[in-house]
């Protein structure tokens, strides 16, 4: 570990005490940028991907992503300033479509950092929220029955999950994409027949909502190395409710089932994904014990 690793994880530790140490981003392909702020040293790695048409991650984000995973010390806020001016100055002249942004992930409680951010044209599109392994909340009065999901219901929850990424497209990173519908489906039927954690809720027998959840621990090379500490925990990866049943407690029923079951003994507690700018998610993920580790900054276009 060199000195601003080091320095960078005190900082860290400092600031919350659910970080882990920081990992770098598992790309050998990765670009350094080392500047200079007040007499310290910061530093970061740049990383450049282009997703193909058609593929999972384009329905989630800009096809063609540039990502600094910054690494300032403790030259602090005047550090990452340099890093993103520098990192501007890098891109100038570049080819950008609209189709690209420039990401970079930070602590959710730097509030240094997130003025330094907001100054330099990046908005918070993506928290990763945390909740720690409490017993399940109450499971409410909603007039529903939540049961596993089957074989026999993927096309019910396609449908739900095609209207809970067509809601994502207006308040998050999600992106309008032909061929959605069957990337969706895809991954239904991969959860379903590959250990997932899958839940329907049904109201006199009509499909209302669905929770899809799984185990996950974070290990070297994975995406979630340097985001959450060591160990086991649950995944939330999707909660929606048919448009016409929201606000009646259907959402709330199927956490306290999936909770029931992600919070197992010597379990850290559970994670998911959600979007600042949603009127909805924020205020329900929060009620349910949820709350922001890591904030997903973006600019889009790259070069805006």
């Amino acid at each position: 570990m060199n000195s601003l690793e080091a320095q960078q994880n005190a900082r860290f530790a400092a600031l919350d005490p659910l970080l882990p140490p920081i990992a770098a981003p598992p790309s050998a392909s990765s670009e350094p940028l080392v500047v200079t702020a007040g007499g310290r040293r910061a530093g970061g790695l740049l990383t450049h991907a282009v997703h193909a048409p058609g593929s999972w991650p384009t329905l989630w984000g800009p096809s063609e992503i540039r990502d600094l995973t910054a690494v300032p010390g403790d030259s602090g806020a005047a550090g990452l300033a340099a890093l993103l001016g520098a990192w501007r100055n890098r891109l100038r002249g570049t080819p950008a479509g609209p189709d690209s942004g420039c990401t970079l992930t930070w602590p959710s409680r730097d509030a240094e950092a997130s003025a330094v951010l907001l100054a330099h044209g990046f908005a918070p599109m993506t928290c990763l929220a945390v909740r720690p392994p409490d017993p399940p909340g109450e499971p409410g009065t909603a007039a529903v029955t939540v049961r596993r999901a089957g074989e026999g219901d993927v096309e019910a929850l396609t449908g739900l999950r095609l209207a809970e990424w067509h809601y994502t497209s207006l308040v998050g990173t999600a992106v309008p994409r032909p061929g959605a519908r069957a990337l969706l489906r895809a991954e239904v039927v991969r959860s379903l027949r590959f250990g997932g954690l899958v839940w329907l809720a049904e109201a006199d027998g009509v499909p209302s909502g669905m929770a899809a959840c799984a185990p996950a621990s974070p290990a070297p090379g994975d995406s979630l190395h340097g985001r959450l500490l060591p160990g086991h925990w649950g995944y939330v990866d999707t909660l929606s409710v048919a448009p016409a049943a929201r606000g009646g407690g259907i959402g709330r029923a199927l956490m306290a089932v999936a909770h029931r079951e992600l919070v197992r003994p010597g379990t850290r507690g559970t994670f998911l994904f959600y979007h600042p700018a949603n009127p909805l998610s924020p205020v329900f993920w929060h009620r349910q014990g949820y709350r922001p580790l890591w904030t997903m900054w973006i600019r889009r276009p790259a070069w805006s």
